[in-house]
């Protein structure tokens, strides 16, 4: 294991209590990735990332990839289970969404199946859990666009149903009254969209209706369509309207102009997970083993000086 990914796991273990027994895992085990594909490039980097952290454990990551709409989890964690998966490790999809069925994610536990949930619970949940520190993020990108003297600054996030756009909202929110922005006025410059760009389209000119300058985008499909809203109006990325996004990803560093980005940890995420469900396998309990991740800030050309218009 990576040796400080291994510590930070096993500090928080122990933080709860716990020792770590004798180790009965092995190289060679086979692990089920099940991945919601929500279509952003960063999400797909972070999927790549922890099926290359067990690769370099020697463990064999067996990926079964979701799209919108098809069917849950569970059929795909069973069959990954019953092919002799040693553990599981959930990405995204139904444990985030406060309005999905969550019983199969607590008979996981209920049954000591060894897994680990990626992107937080959205119901009580006493398994690990391993996240992006999502309002922390949105803390340092509204604080970045106001250093660049933004005064209304709008957010385009998911909807809010997924835990990770509530703990975004509540960020944002959080650091608008930090700059003195009153709490009604703060919440009409959110708008909750489904990731495409049309909708990113949409909801950037909504935003730039209400005078904002600068827009934070819950990844690249929104960024794109809030692109295209700036193009429609003349308006140029970054003289007359800032970007940041969440997630770094491919499109968003080859992008003109290159996106700032909010960006995840990804390796150490993904090494995170790795040693959480490889001590979780060697009979280690992870119960309520929630780790959180700040992310990174990085400027590139899409962020710039408010204009003075």
């Amino acid at each position: 294991m990576a040796e400080a990914t291994r510590a930070l796991v096993l500090g928080a273990v122990e933080t709860l209590g716990y020792k770590p027994p004798a180790s009965r895992a092995t190289q060679g085990e086979m692990v089920g990735v099940v991945a919601q594909d929500s279509g952003s490039g960063a999400d797909s980097s972070l999927v790549d990332s922890v099926l290359t952290a067990f690769h370099r454990r020697g463990w064999l990551p067996v990926l079964f990839s979701r799209t919108h709409g098809a069917p849950k989890a569970e059929p795909a964690s069973r069959k990954l289970l019953s092919h002799g998966a040693a553990g599981l490790v959930l990405i995204g999809g139904d444990h985030t969404d406060v309005t999905a069925e969550h019983d199969f994610y607590r008979s996981l536990r209920d049954e000591d199946v060894p897994h680990v949930l990626v992107g937080g619970a959205a119901f009580p949940s006493r398994s690990a859990c391993v996240s992006q520190d999502e309002a922390w993020g949105m803390g340092k990108a509204v604080r970045h666009l106001t250093e660049l003297g933004h005064a209304r600054i709008g957010m385009m996030s998911g909807a809010l149903r997924y835990v990770t756009s509530r703990r975004r909202r509540d960020g944002f929110l959080a650091a608008l009254r930090e700059t003195g922005v009153p709490a009604a006025e703060a919440c009409a410059r959110i708008e909750h969209v489904h990731y495409s760009q049309s909708a990113g389209f949409r909801a950037a000119e909504t935003l730039m209706e209400r005078g904002c300058t600068a827009l934070i985008c819950d990844g690249d499909s929104l960024a794109l369509g809030a692109l295209r809203a700036a193009r429609s109006r003349s308006l140029t990325v970054p003289d007359d309207l800032s970007l940041v996004v969440v997630g770094d990803s491919t499109t968003a560093r080859h992008m003109v102009p290159s996106l700032t980005v909010v960006s995840p940890l990804q390796e150490k995420m993904a090494e995170a997970v790795a040693d959480a469900l490889m001590l979780a396998v060697s009979g280690t309990p992870l119960t309520s083993l929630e780790l959180f991740f700040a992310p990174d800030l990085i400027t590139r050309e899409s962020t710039g000086k408010a204009p003075s218009f």
